[in-house]
């Protein structure tokens, strides 16, 4: 029963609000719950969110170390794309991957590579502290305070 009560949801309204936003109409015609679930969770992953944070929903919590020396390894870059010539900043996945293979995918459709730009704020953050520490140790040697 479950499962029907949500396999009509989906149809009667998650679907067709993504229908309109797709090309293809790539989940209409699909029968199987667990396929439907899983092209609702592929779409509501490219849309623009609060992300979840909560530590109730993480383990294994590492802080990132050498976050500078990782981040001095990326490019921020100026760019203009190609579809439509509009001009943006960012950064190129392939040069990301390198870095943060963890914050890299690939479009399943498309096969082009994404960038988890909300996971490299967490290295920024570690980064700057790692910058104010040694701002710090050198205010420090030089007697400077403020």
């Amino acid at each position: 029963m479950k499962k029907l009560v949500c396999s009509l949801a989906l149809s009667l309204f998650v679907l067709p609000v993504y229908a309109t936003d797709s090309t293809e109409n790539k989940c209409n015609n699909i029968i199987d719950l667990e396929k439907q679930i899983q092209c609702l969770a592929d779409y509501l992953d490219t849309l623009p969110r609060p992300r979840f944070s909560d530590r109730a929903l993480k383990e294994n919590e590492i802080v990132v170390k050498d976050a500078l020396n990782k981040v001095s390894q990326l490019n921020g870059k100026y760019f203009e794309w190609k579809l439509g010539n509009r001009k943006d900043i960012g950064v190129i996945a392939q040069e990301v991957e390198v870095v943060f293979p963890e914050l890299v995918t690939v479009d399943k459709i498309t096969q082009f590579k994404q960038v988890n730009y909300a996971g490299l704020v967490g290295v920024l953050i570690e980064a700057v502290k790692e910058l104010k520490k040694e701002n710090e140790t050198l205010k420090q040697q030089f007697g400077l305070s403020y």
